[in-house]
């Protein structure tokens, strides 16, 4: 019936996949969220009519969108690599970022949640060269990868970098797999910084 169930959220479909969600009003019911408005945001979100974000967060799923927003709004971006198939991403988003004061953390950030086993297909202007491994990078999820990988020099999963609106690094490492509170401190530091 919607409720959550936080020991096994790695195992099951996202909350923002079911029905009936009991913890959240119906306006943050599936099929609803791609009729919100994006008000803290500089418009509608690319690819927002098949990626959300969870807990009725607002966001980008376009590194360049994300980050244009951030400079136009001068404010702190997260980047979030995450994945649909990725445990640890539902573990985390179902039992780190629910938390109230992550939650009124994340709020301050423009996210930018990177999915890198997205298959949906770009449109050709859009295909990249990769400079890791020379391929063309077709899809969503192979650019976000190819990115990860190149930007950071990693490919773990769930993988967070909190970035100042000109894109540079604001709270040193990103961090990967974490409790509430090692979170809550890297937030914290990226918006300090």
């Amino acid at each position: 019936f919607g409720a959550p169930l936080n020991m096994i959220s790695g195992l099951t479909p996202p909350m923002s996949a079911q029905q009936f969600n009991v913890s959240k009003p119906a306006a943050y019911a599936p099929g609803t969220v791609g009729n919100a408005t994006y008000s803290k945001l500089c418009g509608t979100p690319k690819f927002s009519d098949k990626l959300h974000l969870p807990h009725g967060l607002q966001g980008y799923f376009d590194y360049e969108e994300g980050l244009a927003c951030a400079k136009q709004q001068n404010k702190p971006v997260l980047l979030d690599f995450t994945g649909h198939t990725c445990s640890n991403c539902k573990k985390m988003t179902a039992g780190v970022w629910s938390d109230p004061e992550v939650l009124e953390l994340l709020e301050q950030y423009i996210i930018i949640a990177l999915y890198t086993d997205d298959k949906t297909e770009l449109p050709e202007s859009e295909w990249i060269t990769s400079k890791v491994d020379g391929k063309v990078k077709k899809t969503i999820g192979k650019r976000n990868a190819d990115f990860q990988i190149d930007r950071f020099n990693t490919n773990t999963l769930p993988y967070y970098v909190a970035l100042n609106s000109d894109g540079n690094s604001s709270a040193g490492k990103g961090v990967g797999y974490v409790n509430k509170k090692e979170f809550a401190t890297f937030l914290k530091n990226g918006l300090n910084n």
